[in-house]
């Protein structure tokens, strides 16, 4: 298999021997793709890619293939380090829920939307809760934000709720320290997180972050527990 000229971004890479290495691609067309290519002796080669619009071409058959031109489309999109440690935390939700080689050009333009707003400053708790909404959502693990688990009664502002991963809300009478009780008015804000009032936003982070926990099953994601590090 011969594929040219493909839009991509870069996901991760590493080193592979001495003079290899192993990025992980994201593609509107063929998902994510792992390739082998050359390293370049200039310093952060590696680095570079991240968050860069990218066009390749690679070859092979398997798991793994070869990369065969890689060329940036346009300037590097994230700048500051604290933005580039944000992003690694998009980056590495992408690789943990999305299969591999599932084609989905809606994720690709999720991910170039996010890139995006990172850039220009929008807040990033705002832009990381529509960011794991959708891309719950894209992947089959959408969350019900709108009505109880009977799917018919209507989210009320001022009810709490207990939050059932792969269920949905519950009404309850009151409210508890459980990462999935959570008031009405998060649920609602949540349903258009960019706009989401301030108030609401500690607790819809507490609750994405036990959603997303419950999905990766036991797995890590190592540049949450930086961000954590930063936030301290």
């Amino acid at each position: 298999m011969r594929i040219q000229l493909q839009q991509a971004y870069c996901m991760h890479a590493r080193r592979y021997r001495e003079s290899s290495r192993i990025v992980e691609m994201l593609t509107p067309e063929h998902g994510l793709v792992s390739c082998l290519g050359h390293s370049s002796k200039k310093k952060n080669s590696s680095v570079d890619l991240l968050f860069t619009p990218l066009l390749i071409s690679w070859s092979g058959r398997g798991d793994l293939f070869t990369l065969t031109h890689v060329e940036s489309v346009s300037a590097k999109q994230v700048s500051t380090p604290k933005v580039s440690i944000v992003g690694m935390y998009v980056n590495e939700l992408i690789l943990k829920l999305v299969p591999k080689s599932s084609p989905s050009k809606e994720i690709f333009d999720l991910y170039k939307n996010i890139i995006h707003l990172l850039e220009i400053g929008d807040s990033q708790e705002k832009v990381l809760r529509l960011f794991e909404i959708e891309l719950l959502e894209l992947v089959g693990h959408g969350l019900s934000l709108d009505k109880e688990i009977d799917h018919e009664t209507p989210i009320i502002e001022d009810g709490f709720y207990r939050y059932d991963v792969g269920l949905g809300p519950a009404r309850i009478q009151y409210e508890n320290n459980s990462w999935n009780v959570i008031k009405g008015s998060t649920l609602i804000g949540l349903q258009s997180p960019l706009s989401m009032n301030e108030s609401c936003l500690s607790e819809a982070k507490q609750l994405m972050r036990g959603v997303i926990n419950w999905h990766l099953d036991g797995r890590q994601l190592h540049s949450r527990e930086i961000l954590q590090f930063m936030q301290a």
